[in-house]
C-alpha cells in the first residue's frame, strides 16, 4: 500500500459540475458503453488515461486510432476497504465517486492492472458521462505516476504552470501557477 496523497479530492469536488458539450475529450474523462457488459452488468464504463497530447482531436489524436482506458467497476467488487479506496492509498485502483443520481452504487474504481487499448470511435462526446475536476485530475496524474514509475508527486511543489493543460482551469496570469 502506498501513502495517500494529501490532495486526493472529496466526492463533491471530484467531477466538473457543469460541462460544456463541446469541451474536448480529456484525460480522466469517464465514458459509457466502451466495454461489453458481463453477466452482472458492470464493466461497461471506462476511464481515459493517456496524456491529452496523445489523443488531442486537433493533433496526434486525429490519426491515432487507439486510446488507453481502464475499466471502471463498482467498488463492492473489490476486497479493498472503502476507507482505503476513498483515500487514494491503493496503488492500482483509482477511486471514483458516484457521478450521476441514476447510478445506484456510491463508490466505483478504475483498475490500472486491467488497462487496455480500445478503438477511438468508442470515446465520443455523446457517451462521456463525467470529467474530472482539476483537483482530481492532479490526483489521477499522481496515481498514474506512482503506479507506472513508483515516483510520488510532491504536492507542495506540484502546480499547474499553464492553465491550458486542463480545460477546466481558469486562465493563468503569466508567471503564476494554478
Amino acid at each position: 500500500m502506498t501513502q495517500a496523497p494529501t490532495f486526493y479530492p472529496n466526492a463533491e469536488r471530484y467531477f466538473v459540475q457543469t460541462m460544456n458539450a463541446s469541451r474536448p475529450i480529456f484525460q480522466g474523462d469517464l465514458f459509457a458503453s466502451i466495454f461489453g457488459a458481463n453477466d452482472s452488468g458492470d464493466g461497461t464504463f471506462g476511464l481515459l488515461l493517456p496524456h491529452p497530447c496523445d489523443f488531442a482531436e486537433d493533433g496526434k489524436g486525429a490519426v491515432q486510432p487507439q486510446r488507453l482506458v481502464a475499466p471502471v467497476f463498482p467498488a463492492s467488487r473489490t476486497k479493498v476497504p472503502l476507507k482505503q479506496l476513498r483515500s487514494g492509498s491503493v496503488g492500482h485502483l483509482i477511486w471514483l465517486p458516484k457521478w450521476s443520481p441514476a447510478i445506484t452504487e456510491p463508490d466505483w474504481c478504475a483498475d490500472l492492472r486491467l488497462c487496455t487499448s480500445i478503438d477511438a470511435a468508442f470515446l465520443a462526446h455523446s457517451n462521456r458521462l463525467a470529467s474530472m475536476s482539476p483537483g482530481s485530475w492532479l490526483a489521477l496524474n499522481d496515481k498514474l505516476t506512482r503506479y507506472f514509475t513508483g515516483i510520488a508527486v510532491d504536492r507542495t511543489r506540484f502546480v499547474i504552470q499553464r492553465s491550458d493543460l486542463h480545460p477546466d482551469c481558469p486562465p493563468t496570469p503569466a508567471g503564476a501557477g494554478v
